[in-house]
């Protein structure tokens, strides 16, 4: 079976055209460097070396090996250095995900770019997920990582790391009476419309959400759900009822909303970028470096990050 090794001696043999020239190139002896030429050309079955008295030259099949060798061992060559830089995670994909709201921040696009100008050769695919989504999907290895919102009692099975903090606000019409109490209250809902995160996409902050009303007196009266942020501000506007998001949203001022604190509520989220310990994509472990390095402004990462309803 031919062996890199010997290609690599043979192709300094035909370079050099000279035994002891090439052997000093290759630092072995010329008779072990003799020895090996020949027993390639035993494996081969042809002659690839004219031996004349006057010196070395290569046989017409010896022109066509030695290109050959040179072909291969160029590409073992490059497939050794990128394997190299794979598992350095220079190179690779990198499966990243992220809600809505974060993508459309003018901010989002520049901190992925300091990733992108620091590796750019690992392929960055970004996915819009709401949180929970996200845990299936890092969860099915669909992606390597996430940005989520993740609430106080809430257990996580992955390894997280906290770039921010959140916590909800209400959100109400800029005309509702409700703007002249100096206060808000929960009790201050009870028989108010009220639109609210989806349970099917957002099944946790829906359930506190609930059962903060119901402990407060009172079970809400559900006019709608939404399934992002910016279609409930919408329908805030237009209306149709309350509504609840992060206290991080920033309303433009032609929106017609307000965001108001309540006294009595409080569902702290921690935004984490979360992913899945025995996940050994060596890109990942660049990205959470990168973000870690980031977390300790975590003013900055918030704004980066600005979720919505989760």
């Amino acid at each position: 079976m031919l062996q890199t090794r010997q290609m690599r001696y043979f192709v300094a043999v035909a370079e050099e055209l000279n035994f002891h020239r090439a052997s000093d190139r290759l630092h072995i002896s010329q008779p072990a460097l003799w020895r090996q030429i020949r027993d390639l050309e035993q494996e081969v079955g042809v002659a690839l070396l004219d031996r004349q008295a006057r010196g070395l030259a290569l046989t017409e099949a010896g022109r066509s090996f030695l290109e050959d060798c040179r072909d291969i061992l160029e590409r073992m060559e490059g497939a050794r250095l990128q394997a190299q830089r794979v598992a350095q995670g220079q190179v690779g994909t990198l499966h990243l995900a992220f809600n809505e709201i974060a993508g459309r921040r003018q901010e989002f696009p520049r901190f992925l770019k300091e990733f992108r100008e620091s590796y750019p050769h690992i392929n960055l695919q970004l996915h819009v997920m709401m949180s929970q989504r996200q845990v299936e999907a890092i969860r099915n290895s669909e992606i390597d990582a996430g940005f989520l919102f993740r609430h106080a009692s809430e257990r996580s099975d992955f390894e997280t790391l906290i770039v921010g903090h959140d916590d909800f606000v209400l959100v109400l019409p800029k005309e509702h009476p409700m703007l002249r109490k100096p206060t808000l209250t929960l009790a201050d809902l009870a028989g108010q419309p009220l639109i609210m995160p989806n349970p099917r996409n957002n099944g946790l902050t829906h359930e506190k959400l609930v059962s903060a009303m119901k402990a407060a007196g009172f079970s809400p009266n559900i006019a709608q759900f939404a399934d992002n942020e910016n279609t409930l501000l919408n329908l805030v506007s237009a209306g149709m009822g309350l509504s609840f998001v992060n206290s991080s949203c920033r309303v433009p001022p032609t929106q017609g909303v307000v965001l108001r604190a309540i006294v009595d509520l409080s569902m702290p989220v921690a935004l984490e970028l979360t992913w899945l310990g025995s996940n050994l994509n060596p890109a990942l472990a660049r990205f959470v470096e990168l973000v870690e390095r980031q977390s300790g402004d975590v003013g900055h990462i918030e704004q980066l990050l600005e979720t919505g309803m989760g």
